[in-house]
């Protein structure tokens, strides 16, 4: 389970149901927002803590000041894990009630119990029994938030019994999700599926039932990446790109997958790694438009590329690109969180497993 990337973060109150899809946006906070989203993160800051300043109530701006440290976090910046949890509770305290900010808050427990499991740093169980209380506390307040559902089932069915995993609510609340929602119900089901299971046949299956269904699409193609069958894992993503454009950063994960190869044999690099710039490449010229930190980002990711094949010229002038676009750009190898990229006034539907790569 040591794979991926991080981010998660959500609430500790239990209060009445909701189901709003937006929520009043405040225009100050979303202006920093918007400044943050264009690459001027010491600008959002500023203006952040000014309104908080003004308010030191505001909600909105406290959820967007943690998400602002977590980019910050991952690009580098002085920025502890703490930090962005005291930002998440503010929050949560300020508008116990609003689901944006308790599955963030939730997501952010999250990232703590996977840090001490990738550290081997002791009271993972605890932790990951605080992360289930976060997103069963998430529920209380939208009851068929199928993302946040789709977390506890990966965090008891995932997890051995000594880390918090309990395979009986791991199956209730996938046979929950079933009622809620077939995909998820069929994401679920993956997760808790044995080992020796096929799943690209799993997915194949459904896609015979769900012929259009970009979500269905994406899943085979993921499947197809863990058998290694490249060319058809990029069939699938194309047919899922042509269904919803906005799934052109899968063509990232295709990059990833190349680059994956090398860092487990550096042998490939001259293989591998020219395929995967094509794809990088491939996805900038996608539209629409790649927003800032993931153009960046990819910018980064082509730097390595340059690097690793001796192209050290090449390498510095795509750092100096993207460090001038956004200088707190994602370092990490796994792609930015999408969840950080939604308007602070709207439920995020942006799901990903700590405990897979893709």
């Amino acid at each position: 389970m040591k794979k991926l990337t991080l981010i998660l973060i959500l609430s500790m109150v239990v209060l009445t149901p909701i189901s709003y899809a937006r929520y009043k946006p405040d225009k100050e906070v979303q202006k920093a927002y918007e400044l943050r989203m264009n690459g001027k993160v010491d600008e959002a800051k500023a203006m952040l803590e000014g309104i908080l300043t003004k308010d030191s109530t505001n909600a909105m701006a406290h959820y967007e000041m943690a998400r602002l440290k977590l980019y910050m976090l991952i690009g580098g910046g002085k920025v502890s894990l703490d930090e962005i949890t005291i930002s998440a509770d503010k929050a949560v305290t300020f508008d116990p009630k609003n689901v944006i900010y308790a599955y963030y808050k939730a997501l952010a427990s999250f990232m703590n119990a996977f840090m001490s499991m990738e550290m081997g740093q002791g009271e993972v169980k605890g932790k990951v029994a605080e992360t289930a209380i976060q997103f069963e506390k998430v529920l209380t307040l939208k009851p068929d938030y199928s993302e946040a559902m789709l977390y506890l089932v990966d965090i008891y069915g995932s997890l051995p019994k000594d880390m918090g995993g309990d395979s009986i609510k791991a199956v209730a609340y996938a046979g929950k999700l079933e009622g809620i929602d077939k995909f998820f119900g069929a994401k679920a089901k993956a997760v808790l599926a044995p080992e020796s299971t096929d799943r690209l046949k799993y997915w194949e299956e459904l896609i015979v039932k769900n012929p259009t269904s970009p979500e269905y699409l994406k899943e085979a193609g993921k499947a197809c990446l863990f058998k290694d069958e490249i060319a058809k894992a990029e069939k699938y993503f194309d047919e899922a790109i042509k269904a919803n454009p906005s799934n052109n950063i899968l063509i990232l994960d295709l990059a990833r997958y190349h680059m994956m190869k090398v860092m487990q044999n550096q042998d490939l690099a001259k293989t591998e790694l020219p395929v995967a710039k094509t794809y990088l490449e491939k996805y900038l010229k996608t539209l629409p438009e790649p927003i800032v930190p993931m153009k960046a980002w990819t910018l980064g990711a082509m730097s390595m590329v340059e690097r690793f094949l001796g192209n050290q010229a090449e390498c510095d002038k795509l750092i100096e690109q993207a460090t001038a676009m956004d200088k707190y750009f994602s370092r990490a190898s796994g792609l930015p969180m999408l969840l950080l990229f939604d308007p602070p006034s709207e439920i995020s539907h942006h799901y990903f497993s700590f405990f897979s790569p893709f």
